[in-house]
């Protein structure tokens, strides 16, 4: 049975957590004025006065009194892995994360010095013993081992550096990661260490009491490193017991906002990276550069309140927590968990929050799809990938089938020696056969990727057929019939879709097209009428035409053909019909009006009637046939 002490050593350790913590940050708030720990307004940034900065101190100090009631405090012995050594080692190490944010508060630190700084800070963490290892049930040879430690203390440092950019939002998520984490500690059997996230929890309760929405004091650098490095170093400090799956996917779904948030921010960074035309700087330079298009930023952009923001992350950061303890309980069934979960935060993140990314991803393509045509090279490419994806299959299903017969009669190496002249030459010669290596597929019909797949399942049936020849028969000819239809399963989306995939950018950049806030000012809303195969071409040029000063952001299609209301064509919704335009046009804020389809003079008679009044231009669009010929 437990003792009253060891009961009572949980809430007094987050209690002396928050009440340290709201103590010690009025006392930063009147240092920071006077030492000139002051955040100026900015272009980037969203207060609009000068506020103190810094304040993680305060938050840091509460932490190790907290540490200090645990470690120093004669408690009776209680189950964990993190011991007073650690303390004592943690405690340079966080020293150390302060002066350096410390620094970067006061004075400002070019992105690469501050990231150097990070580094050497994960390479002391893992000489003193702070390390990721046996997470996986076996010792990582040593420079894995220090490899995998510095990028996971860089990775969880940056994503909390990255997320604090509203009131409160950082010491939030914070707040909560480390209350997840703590939890999964208990049914991982460590009741112990939970008591360091209570600590850690507890003092980003007590400055969130001055740093919620309308802050008082800023985090700062200082706050934000040391909340990721306290998360990295404790989450690996706790890793040994349970299973892989938790140990590693609890810490990741803690901090999944602002995991999120940096994969974006280095995805959107990259690739404007590509598209500028500044070669002077350098890459990791341009891709530390800030820039005001984070979560937070685009949710505030959208007319929520700072504070609204703010809860809508927190939530967003518990649910993602509370998945973390659910593999922790129901560790068995942990992949099926992370798996659906996956699913679901993927169709959000890119449905809903990574248009930006993938407009700027899809103008990549464009842009390279503007360059000439480097025939050998893209020959080339197509040949080495068909190759590749053909040999793969072919193991694939090999590896499949060898796993429901329970035994390989035949070395797989000598078997695939014997099989590539049938299952890999005789489907690659097909490919040959329905000129797959002539089409410009950018440009290609849907005829034209029909055709490629049918090759390729023709080549398919030949292999098959040639190997039944010589089969056996019995199960080995059904063996021989379910590896083919295996193999073709694997390899047609493979070699059909990497030529399909630029036609598809192409596609969906209409659908990429958006506009900062309401539009006003970076793209011209317009609505098109017509619903025809002519609406798809104009659809298809003004998302390929870049040379717009404003581009076209086409918001809705009106048709008189009822039956396609509330359809897509081409990634756009069939709003109504005539009668629906002048209430639509008001409330969108519609510039233009496009009409892309053949109509008889007195349907456009009608339009251009039921927009007088409202200001939209009507303009016809035609595809115009010109004669050399007098």
């Amino acid at each position: 049975m437990w003792q009253i002490e060891q009961i009572l050593k949980y809430p007094l350790v987050f209690l002396i957590a928050v009440a340290s913590s709201m103590f010690l940050t009025p006392l930063w708030l009147r240092l920071a004025r006077r030492i000139g720990f002051v955040d100026q307004p900015g272009e980037r940034k969203i207060h609009r006065k000068p506020m103190p900065v810094g304040g993680g101190v305060a938050l840091a100090l509460g932490f190790h009194a907290a540490c200090a009631l645990i470690f120093l405090f004669p408690w009776a012995p209680f189950s964990g892995q993190i011991s007073i050594q650690w303390w004592f080692r943690f405690l340079p190490l966080s020293a150390g994360v302060l002066l350096l944010g410390l620094l970067d508060d006061r004075f400002g630190m070019r992105p690469g010095v501050k990231l150097g700084g990070q580094v050497l800070l994960a390479l002391a963490a893992y000489a003193l013993g702070i390390r990721m290892q046996n997470v996986l049930g076996f010792a990582f040879p040593e420079w894995i081992n220090l490899a995998v430690t510095v990028l996971w203390f860089l990775v969880i440092m940056n994503a909390f550096n990255l997320i604090d950019g509203i009131d409160g939002l950082a010491t939030g998520i914070g707040l909560i990661a480390a209350l997840g984490i703590g939890l999964s500690l208990v049914f991982r059997k460590s009741p112990g260490d939970v008591l360091l996230f209570l600590a850690l929890s507890g003092a980003c309760l007590g400055f969130l009491r001055y740093n919620f929405y309308p802050a008082q004091v800023f985090l700062g650098d200082t706050g934000s490193l040391f909340i990721g490095f306290a998360l990295a170093a404790l989450s690996i400090s706790t890793s040994s017991k349970g299973p892989a799956v938790a140990v590693i996917g609890m810490p990741l779904l803690a901090i999944g906002v602002p995991l999120f948030d940096t994969i974006l921010a280095i995805w959107r960074r990259s690739v404007r990276r590509f598209l500028s035309k500044d070669e002077s700087a350098g890459t990791l330079a341009q891709i530390q550069t800030g820039d005001a298009e984070h979560l937070h930023h685009r949710l505030l952009q959208s007319g929520r309140q700072h504070n609204e923001v703010a809860l809508m992350l927190y939530g967003g950061t518990a649910l993602l927590a509370a998945s973390g303890v659910m593999v922790s309980v129901f560790y068995d069934r942990a992949i099926g968990i992370l798996g659906l979960g996956f699913v679901i935060t993927s169709y959000i993140v890119f449905r809903h929050l990574a248009w930006i990314e993938l407009q700027d991803s899809g103008a990549v393509v464009l842009k390279g799809l503007r360059l000439p045509v480097r025939r050998n090279r893209t020959l080339l490419f197509y040949l080495l990938f068909d190759v590749l994806v053909l040999n793969l299959a072919w193991f694939a299903s090999v590896l499949l089938l060898d796993l429901q017969d329970g035994v390989r009669n035949v070395p797989l190496k000598a078997l695939w020696l014997r099989s590539v002249p049938v299952d890999v030459v005789i489907p690659f010669l097909m490919l040959i056969l329905f000129r797959s290596y002539t089409r410009v597929w950018y440009l290609a019909r849907i005829a034209e990727y029909v055709a490629t797949a049918t090759g390729l399942l023709l080549g398919m049936a030949a292999a098959c057929a040639l190997n039944l020849i010589v089969a056996s028969g019995g199960s080995s000819m059904w063996h021989t019939v379910l590896h083919h239809i295996v193999m073709g399963g694997l390899a047609v989306p493979a070699v059909v879709g990497v030529r399909a995939a630029l036609r598809v950018v192409q596609d969906l950049m209409q659908s990429f097209q958006r506009c900062a806030g309401d539009g006003a000012g970076n793209c011209e809303q317009v609505v098109v009428w017509g619903a025809g195969y002519r609406t798809t071409l104009f659809l298809r040029q003004i998302a390929y035409d870049s040379g717009r000063e404003r581009p076209l952001n086409v918001v809705g299609i009106f048709s008189d053909d009822d039956p396609m209301r509330g359809h897509f064509v081409h990634g756009v919704r069939v709003v109504g019909n005539i009668q629906a335009i002048p209430a639509f046009v008001r409330e969108r804020k519609i510039e233009a009006l496009y009409i892309v389809e053949a109509v008889p003079e007195a349907v456009r008679q009608a339009i251009c009637q039921s927009l007088a009044g409202t200001g939209v231009r009507v303009v016809q669009w035609n595809i115009v046939e010109v004669s050399c010929h007098e």
